[in-house]
């Protein structure tokens, strides 16, 4: 069995708290996240609220939704719904009549009766399931613009409410058309419907902080975490437990820790690391904010001469303009893999002035600034 699913599975429920999902928000979004009242008329939108010009977003446990969460009637749309420590819940989610315009959607989720600001904000492509966090601006329960958490974890009470799936499809059958078994109004019978899924993994929380709220791959970051058992090993992991980094640590005898490490390669926008607790089943999370920046090789050089300009921390798959800063001119252009890192090589102007100079990257879709120098000889 997977290491961390037997960690999840063990973890006692008993002595934890519970927090409640009480809203969701899906929307048509644009590539980097963002949703807006005017994105929601004219590419779709839905949610958990009755009553309102929105669309209803329906929940269910099954994919047919035969067997429903909310509904069938609008005034049936609001959502409740407890969650324990030690458990996962999968909703299927979908909306009756609507189909997705733009290639992107967003979930917002809301908890404890907060509508006003969502606890989780994620956004990804249509018909996958990969999703990243979203910071962007986007929409609070009843479509009011606000940003997005930028995280895909939410903390209440002693748990940690991860999002550990997300998914969203165009209109298709099947299992688009969930309609011919369960009646939803204003629009019953036989109409396609988007649809999706979405699914929470509920952990006792543990503390964990980082010593910077931002910083571009391969700084050094130090990973504080607290209130895991004594002396017990507690695995560190990049953008989900199980996933890239990952490191060992032990605790000490008040079932703390502290380790410094290199920020992994990562996309411009939120990272977030996981700490889990190997016999506490505990789990920690934090983020941060990944920034661009420009590496030289070599870092001098004379004029006339070449260098590479290495880029890292850009939008994954966009292109950067690489400048001399001064006087301002264009260098080159290149695109990012899928980590947003690039290399271009350049020619140091012939003008340039003696000394360190910067150089500039400009992510064309994130519009994200990464800055390097050069010494030139």
């Amino acid at each position: 069995m997977n290491r961390i699913l037997t960690i999840f599975l063990l973890a006692p429920l008993s002595a934890y708290a519970q927090a409640t999902l009480t809203g969701a928000m899906w929307f048509s979004s644009t590539p980097n996240g963002a949703g807006s009242v005017s994105m929601g008329y004219a590419d779709g939108a839905a949610n958990t609220v009755g009553g309102d010009q929105w669309y209803n977003l329906w929940l269910a446990l099954n994919p047919d939704a035969t067997l429903p969460v909310n509904g069938p009637s609008d005034t049936q749309a609001g959502i409740s719904i407890p969650l324990q420590a030690g458990n996962s819940y999968k909703y299927y989610i979908f909306s009756v009549g609507i189909c997705c315009t733009l290639s992107y959607s967003g979930l917002n989720l809301f908890f404890d009766g907060n509508g006003a600001t969502p606890g989780i904000s994620v956004f990804g492509p249509l018909d996958t399931t990969s999703f990243l966090p979203n910071r962007s601006s986007t929409l609070s329960l009843d479509a009011n613009p606000v940003p997005g958490s930028g995280s895909t974890f939410y903390r209440s009470a002693g748990v940690i409410v991860l999002l550990t799936g997300y998914d969203w499809n165009n209109s298709a059958t099947p299992p688009g058309d969930v309609c011919q078994a369960f009646t939803f109004t204003p629009e019953p019978g036989d109409v396609p419907s988007a649809f999706g899924s979405f699914t929470l993994q509920v952990w006792p929380a543990a503390s964990l902080t980082l010593s910077q709220a931002t910083g571009s791959p391969g700084t050094k970051v130090t990973i504080m975490g607290s209130g895991f058992a004594a002396r017990e090993t507690v695995d560190i992991y990049a953008n989900h437990p199980g996933g890239s980094l990952p490191i060992a640590v032990t605790t000490d005898a008040g079932g703390a820790f502290a380790v410094t490490v290199p920020e992994a390669q990562h996309p411009y926008g939120p990272e977030e690391l996981f700490a889990v607790g190997v016999s506490s089943g505990k789990l920690g999370v934090a983020g941060l904010l990944v920034t661009p920046d420009i590496v030289m090789q070599p870092g001098a050089g004379e004029p006339g001469g070449a260098a590479v300009a290495q880029g890292h921390g850009f939008g994954a798959g966009e292109a950067v303009d690489i400048y001399w800063a001064n006087p301002r001119r264009l260098l080159g252009s290149t695109v990012t893999d899928g980590v947003g890192s690039n290399v271009l090589e350049i020619t140091i102007p012939a003008d340039a002035a003696r000394g360190i100079n910067e150089v500039i990257g400009i992510g064309q879709t994130t519009k994200a600034l990464g800055v390097g120098a050069i010494v030139v000889q």
